[in-house]
């Protein structure tokens, strides 16, 4: 095969790319080849509170610990307050054997801070030992783990009495060890394969970052080349954006450890109980639990509770912990049930079943496989809703410029590689279910604009604005944008025609509003979907405080204060910078994996550059503007529109200001998500029609390996 057949097509875009995704793949290369500590295992509880006070003298045992072979070091997270680091003393009590001591000396600094205790090395073989680890300080310190016991594992003793909270432990190299991700890939890919579908090995993860990424690369830059080639394709264009954006949510699922995105473990246990009973869970606190038998033995499996949220804490990477759970499971089967939850909780129980009905086919495909197999099952299926949004990005773009297809292509390929979105489409969510939603309803309205509103798109907007909302309560933020968009509708077309249609949308609406109504009350809901069940948006402080809201909304936005904003609010610096351009790019698991500052304000720096290039744009091609102006204006007020939404939803009370931090996650923000990729591709007509298409190229290039970048990220934060 000749080099031209291997990249053919636009010369620019390859040489773009190449570019890009070279210099991008050295800066992974060395990020991964930089020494690290060696950090071996522990017992999968993260520092989040201090559980322990521990006297002079007095020792604290964690009993039943799996000591990995190697270990030269015990690690323990301790607090002094004010006064000076003691002395240590850690001894390692194997069963059935003998036992070894360790001691570091105090210092006069106080404070917060990792003592890491040394030891002697233990043997490389066997995998680890099951030993009980001791700690004796010479003076009082405060030790750190989480609160509450798990139900398969022993409690702590306080000079030999048990204590209901878990104590944080760290196992580690010799001091002066270092080792590299590149060195630790085997072990890392090893441990990521636990807890999986049984399919899943060690070898998965090789295929997926030797073969399937730089397939997918390879594949997404020959179709940028390619779009506007005049020959017959045996698969449409928008066929390949899905295949290639499913792929990469996807790839997702099998990176992500099981349950460690935002409220996945309740996600998963709403949709389970919906199929296993098809009555949606409750919505007031009883004795029901919010997860089944099934689920909550894996959740133990995977130490959960003592992991999520918490950067220091790693999930079980031994190949003992996995035979434990199953062996465990083996003991119940098969009669450990999966249909006793279903209780409240606050993170699922205001939403509807219509997102975990999609769920179900999933799950009861899986259904006498273990929970990780139905966990991946359901990743899928949100995989396809994250795939269909952004050919739908596509088709968006297509519509405003149909003579583009290369343009249109990088529009779906950027929400497609958008690292936060693909995470989340390849997460149990129902945000994956309203950003569909929301992308065809913007799609629909688009197109409605553009050529005028039909009987068919009449049905398709009317039964999409009642539907998104119940897959969940956000889809109501886009219903500003949308009534605007209508209403430019009917005073632009007064054909019999047009009055018809709108009289089709509205019938749509009724109906599709009436039967909800009719079903809400089977499903513990009011009509409105909204967490109190009130008319959307009346409920909010911002409702009631208009003045207030303005303060909070301009203090988010802008990266200083301005004089006239009186509350003292005591938020983060530049609270839009956090949300929307941290945890909207790049913030995993459960907002607790991030990459250095300098990454994001490089991102941030693109979100100005392609502003400017957007106005630039507007006033370059303002005579092809007119044409388009209902459908642009539309198009820029969804992400405002849903931006202010979100913070009129997170204004803080006026009783308990002030506020420290934000409590908005970037991926609020996607049911905007198809709006801002086609704003995008509008903004890189601003270096003029020929340069747009290199300019899109560098951003989807860029996000490919961020991606790539964020996927290693995440595998090493988790599994090193």
């Amino acid at each position: 095969m000749t080099i031209a057949a291997m990249f053919p097509g636009d010369r620019r875009v390859w040489i773009v790319a190449a570019s890009i995704l070279g210099a991008m793949l050295v800066a992974v290369a060395l990020a991964m080849a930089q020494p690290r500590e060696d950090l071996l295992g522990g017992n999968s509880v993260g520092a989040r509170s201090v559980t322990v006070i521990l006297p002079a003298r007095t020792s604290l045992c964690v009993p039943d610990l799996r000591v990995p072979a190697g270990t030269g070091r015990v690690r323990f997270n301790v607090d002094t307050r004010t006064g000076a680091f003691p002395a240590f003393v850690v001894s390692v009590h194997e069963r059935g054997g003998g036992g070894v001591r360790g001691r570091l000396p105090g210092s006069p600094v106080p404070g917060h801070r990792y003592v890491s205790i040394p030891v002697p090395v233990f043997p490389s073989h066997p995998e680890s030992i099951e030993a009980d680890v001791c700690l004796k300080a010479a003076a009082p310190v405060f030790v750190w783990g989480n609160d509450n016991l798990q139900a398969n594992v022993p409690a702590p003793t306080l000079g030999g009495a048990a204590i209901p909270n878990r104590v944080a432990v760290w196992f580690l190299g010799p001091a002066g060890v270092s080792r590299s991700i590149v060195s630790q890939l085997g072990a890392m890919f090893r441990r990521a394969s636990l807890f999986r579908p049984g399919f899943v090995g060690e070898w998965t993860y090789w295929v997926l970052f030797l073969l399937v990424f730089p397939a997918l690369a390879y594949g997404a830059v020959r179709l940028l080349a390619n779009a506007e080639s005049g020959r017959r394709r045996r698969v449409p264009l928008a066929a390949l954006v899905g295949a290639i954006a499913f792929t990469v949510a996807s790839s997702w699922a099998l990176v992500t450890p099981a349950f460690e995105s935002p409220d996945e473990s309740e996600h998963f246990a709403y949709a389970q109980y919906f199929a296993e009973t098809g009555r949606a869970v409750e919505t007031a606190q009883t004795k029901r639990p919010p997860y089944s038998d099934a689920e909550g033995m894996a959740l133990e499996g995977v130490k959960h509770t003592s992991v999520i949220e918490l950067t220091d804490a790693r999930p079980p990477w031994l190949r003992a912990d996995q035979r434990q759970y199953e062996q465990e499971v083996r003991a119940y089967h098969p009669a450990l049930p999966q249909s006793n939850g279903g209780g409240f909780h606050p993170a699922i129980s205001p939403h509807t079943p219509a997102y975990y009905s999609l769920l179900a086919p999933a799950y009861l495909l899986t259904r006498g496989d273990s929970v990780f197999s139905q966990l991946f099952a359901m990743r899928v299926t949100s995989a396809l809703m994250g795939a269909l949004t952004a050919v739908l990005a596509m088709l968006i773009v297509l519509e405003l410029l149909p003579g583009r297809r290369s343009l249109a292509v990088a529009a779906g390929l950027i929400v497609a590689f958008e690292p936060m979105f693909g995470f989340i489409s390849g997460a149990v969510n129902n945000d994956n279910g309203v950003n569909l939603a929301a992308a065809f309803l913007i799609y629909l309205v688009v197109r409605g604009l553009r050529r005028g509103l039909s009987p068919p798109l009449a049905v398709g907007i009317g039964a999409t604005l009642v539907l998104a909302p119940l897959l969940k309560g956000t889809g109501y933020e886009l219903y500003p944008s949308v009534i605007l968009a209508l209403a430019i509708m009917m005073w632009r077309n007064h054909a019999r025609r047009e009055w018809l249609a709108f009289g089709v949308l509205a019938a749509t609406f009724v109906i599709f509003q009436f039967g909800w109504s009719e079903l809400s009350s089977g499903f513990h809901h009011t009509t409105f979907t909204t967490p109190g069940g009130g008319t959307p948006g009346s409920t909010l402080d911002a409702f009631h405080h208009p003045k207030t809201y303005l303060s909070w909304l301009i203090r988010v936005l802008l990266p200083f204060r301005p004089p006239f904003i009186n509350h003292n609010w005591t938020i983060i610096h530049w609270p839009f910078f956090n949300i929307y351009i941290e945890r909207g790019f790049a913030s995993f698991g459960w907002y607790a994996i991030e990459f250095p500052k300098w990454v994001y304000v490089v991102i941030g720096a693109a979100f100005g550059a392609a502003f400017v290039l957007g106005v630039r744009a507007l006033w370059r091609n303002r005579g092809r503007v007119r044409g388009h102006l209902p459908a642009l204006a539309f198009l820029a007020l969804v992400p405002v529109v849903v931006i202010c939404a979100v913070e009129a939803a997170y204004q803080p009370a006026l009783s308990i200001l002030p506020v420290e931090g934000t409590a908005e996650q970037g991926r609020y923000a996607f049911p905007a998500v198809t709006a801002v990729a086609a704003l995008f591709i509008g903004a890189c007509l601003g270096l003029g029609r020929r340069r747009a298409l290199p300019l899109a190229t560098g951003a989807v290039a860029g996000l490919i390996g961020l991606t790539l970048a964020s996927q290693l990220l995440t595998l090493s934060a988790f599994y090193t």
